[in-house]
């Protein structure tokens, strides 16, 4: 599991966000696409990809992707 893959698993599960358009320090909320859809697909791609299950409380205290990217992959670890 690396970063790249996770920030283009994110950018693509997020319609209308462009590749390349996200890094790891990327803060999620100030993304315009940034809503409660994006959040729920979010969620989904998290358990499809990774069989990593967040809640929506969990994901609204990440900051960045970096900062979801840790919880996956501290979560997908344990």
């Amino acid at each position: 599991m690396t970063i790249e893959a996770f920030i283009e698993n994110f950018v693509d599960s997020i319609e209308g966000l462009a590749s390349g358009s996200v890094g790891p320090d990327t803060v999620m909320r100030n993304l315009p696409q940034w809503d409660s859809l994006a959040v729920l697909t979010t969620v989904a791609m998290i358990d499809a990809e990774y069989e990593v299950l967040i809640t929506t409380n969990e994901l609204a205290k990440q900051q960045t992707v970096q900062d979801l990217f840790q919880l996956v992959k501290s979560k997908k670890e344990s």
